[in-house]
């Protein structure tokens, strides 16, 4: 069956991509759920395996498998795997930008802040950077990035719930932390 359907493909049957989506779209999307798991969400899935039959399509000329269903997977499983990639890579280096504005984000010239004003300063950073760096990294986008809860959840493809608990847990424990260290409100 995939033999024709990849011969068909090869000539430039622009109809034969219809009929390979509607019989591969749920497998192609359940490769790509499975390889991102907390990287998962509705749209980054239907985007990646949109990708992948875009790909089969561009690649047409080149497929040297009648294993179509195998080559579907396997352009799946690595766009999946490259998008992961590409997130944590966005990730890290927005963990670097939040701890170098965790120095510099509250240091403001001595003129302007009394002393007990530049010990919280220093007590803040030194109490985010004892956050997890889940919560860290959601509190710092939310409280000084101000981004909105959708927003985080977008950029790090994590679900608007977890993003809220980790916000919650970010603020308990900061408070618990400056608590500790003799700051109260």
């Amino acid at each position: 069956m995939d033999e024709r359907l990849v011969k068909r493909l090869r000539s430039g049957d622009e109809s034969v991509l219809a009929e390979i989506i509607f019989k591969y779209n749920r497998y192609v999307s359940t490769v790509v759920a499975n390889q991102l798991r907390d990287f998962s969400n509705t749209a980054v899935i239907e985007e990646l395996a949109s990708d992948v039959f875009f790909e089969l399509w561009r690649n047409r000329d080149k497929l040297t498998t009648s294993h179509l269903k195998g080559w579907l997977g396997t352009v799946a499983r690595n766009k999946a795997k490259n998008y992961i990639r590409a997130q944590k890579l966005q990730t890290e280096s927005l963990d670097d930008k939040i701890e170098e504005d965790l120095e510099d984000f509250v240091v403001i010239p001595e003129e302007f802040l009394s002393l007990e004003k530049e010990e919280q300063a220093r007590e803040l950073r030194l109490a985010l950077k004892k956050l997890k760096r889940h919560e860290r990294e959601t509190v710092v986008r939310y409280y000084f990035y101000n981004q909105t809860v959708a927003k985080i959840s977008e950029e790090t493809g994590t679900n608007v719930e977890t993003v809220k608990s980790r916000l919650r847990r970010g603020r308990d424990s900061l408070k618990e932390i400056l608590e500790k260290g003799g700051f109260s409100k």
